[in-house]
């Protein structure tokens, strides 16, 4: 059985040779995957947040690189601190890469204004 991950990054190893609606369609496709991942890895980072003070929550936010805001609760940092770390991994960052050389080929999600 194929992870979403190894889904994910067979997507966007097809998408340099597929065009139009073949294109889209990767794209739909690694869009939900995308999201997935980045559901599972906000759960995964909840987990292991939980019981950390709001010092240590800081403390994670500098190492992580993102920006501590005393007046974001907490939920928020954790949703942030997830984001930043689904989004440094190689199905993130090649989906990413996806995207963005679709939309070079004038293909995306959303249609334009």
């Amino acid at each position: 059985m194929t992870t979403s991950t190894q889904r994910l990054l067979e997507l966007s190893a097809a998408a340099p040779a597929a065009d139009g609606e073949d294109l889209l369609n990767l794209l739909r496709e690694g869009n939900v995957l995308y999201h997935q991942g980045l559901q599972e890895t906000h759960q995964a980072t909840a987990t292991r947040l939980q019981g950390l003070s709001t010092a240590d929550l800081a403390s994670a936010a500098e190492a992580a690189n993102v920006p501590y805001d005393a007046s974001r609760d907490r939920e928020e940092m954790v949703l942030l601190l997830a984001l930043a770390e689904w989004d440094m991994t190689p199905a993130a960052l090649a989906y990413s890469a996806m995207v963005e050389d679709a939309a070079h080929r004038g293909i995306g999600l959303l249609p334009e204004v």
